[in-house]
């Protein structure tokens, strides 16, 4: 009897330990990989918001390389589509990013949910207006082979915190109010009454 309770005692505790271990095996592969989301996020909002007349393509070519899925179709749509990286040049534009904040809302080991807070200002030679832009943006991204991948993009503003809330609550919502903004864009190349769209920028 001595003996069974012996063993039991072993097997439990053998268990007990593999389930700690994989357990905190868990927890140490995620928070690395919310570590390396972040700082990938942090790379990412410059590549795609900072930018000028040298530096345009090889940001676009480079985001496209980290893109994937929905967010890859609209910066294809919005940036390359529109010949962004042609305007930069044309008008000797410059945008600068300043990080004010970043943190991962939520992760796994190889998804993660990233929230950045930065200021963007934009200029170009064909005025003398310096714009600033505070922007929040959300990187929705996923890892592949070791690599973290954007797979969707929001410029996060109350108009989208409102349909996330209308959503929640199970109200219809437009689905342009959740797309991400493409680029930024000096006054002179926006409409009148047109909303902003600040970001990105790699193409040639």
């Amino acid at each position: 009897m001595a003996v069974a309770v012996f063993t039991a005692l072993v097997v439990a505790s053998l268990v007990a330990a593999a389930v700690l271990g994989t357990m905190y095996y868990r927890a140490n592969t995620e928070e690395k990989a919310r570590d390396s989301a972040l700082a990938a996020a942090q790379l990412y909002v410059q590549k795609m918001f900072a930018w000028n007349e040298k530096t345009i393509s090889d940001n676009i070519n480079f985001m496209m390389a980290h893109m994937t899925g929905t967010a890859k179709e609209q910066y294809e749509r919005y940036v390359i589509g529109e010949r962004i990286a042609e305007l930069v040049k044309e008008q000797k534009s410059v945008a600068k990013v300043t990080e004010q904040g970043a943190g991962v809302v939520t992760n796994t080991s190889d998804t993660a949910t990233v929230l950045l807070f930065i200021n963007q200002s934009a200029s170009s030679a064909t005025s003398s207006e310096i714009q600033t832009n505070p922007s929040r943006i959300q990187y929705t991204m996923e890892r592949r082979d070791g690599t973290w991948l954007i797979n969707d993009s929001q410029l996060i503003d109350d108009q989208t915190l409102m349909d996330v809330v209308a959503e929640r609550d199970g109200q219809p919502v437009p689905s342009e109010g959740l797309i991400p903004a493409p680029v930024p864009s000096t006054a002179e190349s926006q409409a009148p009454g047109s909303t902003p769209t600040p970001e990105p920028v790699p193409t040639g």
